[in-house]
């Protein structure tokens, strides 16, 4: 069975990945490394024996690049690992090193041995990193794509690395190509495969199915469903009207208002620079650009920020300012929506909305950790959101009139 599944955050998707690839042999791609490790806790609990195949940097406690690096800081002494086996196998870096053992060197070395193999989906974005792993594809029985919106991008490519002139574009002198297409490839003889994501809603679903010649599944209902209370202020915020005087203290005294009720708030803004213009009018508040634990304050961030996908924040309510339609002078925006046209599909909708209903998917899922266990509130700043409802996922577009 080959399935593209959507559900919402919280629903336990890794889990139920952890679970399906436990008692085979299989692949799991994650977005992180500490994707990585959480996913690897996960299989061991459901009886499965993991390996992470990681690159030097993501599991060097000193961030070393190449094995170059790795050889100069032992040499220098600030890497005091002796061994590269350790007398039991965790998955914590952290203990890794403190045991005397290299992190990288340990997951590497038992990696491969295991039933389960976790790895990073930037594996299957080029032709060069593919090869560095395709031994792996020999026998495997399952392939999990977890966060499987992240293939709906393009990567620079060398011309070595050309896999099809259809999925690919020159610009400027260098060449892109789309992700979701080689990935396709490299899955096509797997029997069994799941990819994973909040993001792809049915109305998005097309363009996943077809490539991975795969079934949808849609998952609409998630523990807590009951706590969470979504609110819709349409208030009209472009590009001509955000910095207007009456626009921002509009949405100041929302914000305000929520983290008075709530006292852990996260707010997205539609870029950096404003995230930065909100945080300094909220100076009344204990604001910050980044989590604080469970300490009472506002986490002021923008859509696509390292803050809006993948980790789990502390916080009670979300506020989302404004629709989060992409920079339209990105020429890499354009690009891939011109790739998407030639493959036979709407490149507008999977280039652009596409792109802004997985930053609110995204957003909204750093809120609704925990919910089971206490009432959540988000609030939807932008008339657009009314307009584009029918792309939200039912959780979110039900409270949009």
């Amino acid at each position: 069975m080959r399935i593209v599944l959507n559900a919402p955050p919280g629903f336990g998707k890794s889990r139920l990945i952890a679970r399906l690839a436990s008692g085979r042999i299989s692949l799991v791609f994650v977005r992180s490394h500490l994707e990585g490790l959480q996913m690897a806790q996960y299989v061991s609990e459901f009886g499965g024996v993991p390996g992470l195949l990681f690159g030097r940097k993501s599991l060097c406690p000193f961030g070393a690049e190449n094995a170059a690096q790795c050889l100069w800081l032992r040499e220098s002494g600030a890497c005091k690992a002796k061994s590269r086996r350790p007398p039991t196998l965790i998955f914590d870096i952290d203990e890794l090193y403190k045991a005397g053992v290299c992190p990288y060197e340990a997951l590497h070395a038992e990696g491969r041995e295991k039933n389960v193999v976790i790895l990073p989906i930037a594996y299957l974005s080029k032709v060069s990193n593919i090869s560095a792993v395709a031994d792996l594809f020999e026998n495997v029985e399952f392939v999990a794509l977890d966060e499987a919106h992240n293939l709906l991008s393009v990567v620079e490519v060398s011309d070595s690395e050309l896999y099809s002139k259809r999925y690919c574009q020159e610009e400027d002198g260098r060449l892109w190509c789309l992700v979701l297409p080689l990935a396709a490839e490299v899955v096509r003889g797997v029997r069994f495969i799941i990819a994973a994501s909040a993001s792809v809603v049915r109305y998005f679903s097309d363009f996943f199915t077809h490539f991975l010649n795969a079934k949808f599944i849609e998952i609409k209902t998630f523990p807590g469903a009951e706590n969470l209370e979504v609110e819709h202020m349409p208030l009209k915020i472009r590009y001509t009207t955000r910095l207007k005087k009456d626009y921002v203290e509009a949405v100041l005294d929302k914000i305000r208002e929520v983290y008075k009720e709530y006292r852990r708030v996260v707010v997205y803004l539609p870029n950096k620079e404003l995230a930065s213009y909100y945080a300094n009018k909220l100076l009344d508040l204990p604001v910050s650009d980044k989590p604080l634990g469970d300490i009472d304050h506002v986490i002021v961030s923008y859509f696509g920020s390292p803050i809006s996908e993948g980790v789990n924040l502390n916080v009670k309510a979300g506020v989302l300012v404004g629709f989060p339609i992409p920079n339209v002078k990105s020429k890499e925006l354009w690009l891939k929506v011109r790739l998407i046209q030639r493959l036979g599909f709407d490149g507008y909708k999977y280039g652009v909305l596409f792109t802004a209903v997985n930053h609110v998917v995204q957003a909204v899922g750093r809120v609704l950790r925990g919910l089971e266990r206490e009432r959540k509130y988000i609030l939807l700043i932008d008339d657009r959101f009314a307009e584009y409802k029918r792309l939200l996922p039912e959780y979110l577009s039900k409270a949009v009139k």
